[in-house]
């Protein structure tokens, strides 16, 4: 897993050689890009012979957004990943998710050389609504608003050799984990302890951010966070790496496969990985 995570990396850095001017500047030093993903599948069989689910309905929404801000040395950069999704079928009770994150970035930095800038960031990282584990036949829940959620703040120091390519890094930086939804907590989950609503954790932090557009209709966006928490366990770095690729076949339709790969050992002690391929209405922002 550190071989793929580290070419992962590798990859990131390498496409910077490529990288191409992606965002139009605005007035009054903001700009912003972004897409809009809406996309809706349903089926329907009736005396069927090959069997399979009478009626299916699924309905899913993703939103990539960056709006920046400079004024002299100044920069304000804001990134918003938000996406939810749902499934029906004549065999479910409910809906069932598919898709849920509300994950929010925001950096403030001062350039202090061509290159380099002193920078605070905040991160904000959760779901909207419950989650269950559907592989039993009582859909227990395991996760909920805020349950977990992490918020994390850090200082340090943002390479940014052009538009499309961020390397930010950091030393010292502060995370709290939160067990917000009360049927967790009389127990121990997330690595919040058992009675416990919060945990912080005091690490290293590093986040690599590319965005690319490779033609006017296809435009790639990738992410890699690391995190090692220097009061407990500081080799089981965490990791999270998002892929989002678009690819547009006229002003209205088009596509996302999102590709996403996380590793917490206090969640779970294995791979997550996630990925969602979706065609349907697609607006550039």
């Amino acid at each position: 897993m550190k071989k793929l995570f580290l070419a992962a990396a590798c990859y990131l850095l390498a496409t910077n050689l490529f990288a191409q001017e992606a965002k139009k500047e605005e007035k009054d030093g903001w700009s912003k890009f972004g897409t809009f993903t809406l996309t809706v599948n349903q089926g329907s069989l009736k005396n069927w012979a090959a069997g399979g689910e009478q009626n299916t309905l699924g309905v899913a929404s993703v939103l990539n957004l960056t709006v920046n801000h400079k004024k002299g040395k100044y920069n304000w950069n804001n990134y918003f990943d938000l996406g939810l999704g749902f499934q029906d079928a004549t065999s479910f009770n409910r809906f069932r998710k598919v898709d849920d994150r509300i994950d929010i970035t925001s950096k403030y930095g001062y350039q202090f050389h061509k290159k380099w800038y002193a920078t605070l960031l905040l991160n904000v990282n959760t779901q909207t609504l419950p989650g269950y584990d559907y592989s039993d036949s009582l859909n227990t829940k395991i996760s909920n608003f805020f349950t977990p959620g992490k918020i994390l703040l850090s200082a340090g120091l943002d390479y940014r050799p052009n538009e499309q390519l961020s390397i930010f890094i950091s030393p010292a930086s502060i995370k709290w984990v939160f067990k917000a939804d009360k049927d967790f907590y009389p127990i121990d989950k997330f690595g919040v302890a058992a009675y416990h609503k919060s945990y912080s954790e005091i690490g290293a932090y590093a986040t690599i951010k590319y965005n690319h557009s490779f033609t006017k209709w296809s435009a790639y966006t990738g992410r890699l966070d690391l995190f090692s928490n220097y009061k407990r366990n500081p080799q089981n770095v965490d990791v999270l790496f998002t892929n989002l690729l678009t690819l547009k076949f006229n002003k209205w339709l088009g596509s996302t496969i999102s590709l996403d790969m996380i590793y917490d050992d206090d969640i779970l002690k294995k791979l997550q990985v996630k990925e969602i391929f979706g065609l349907g209405i697609t607006l550039k922002i």
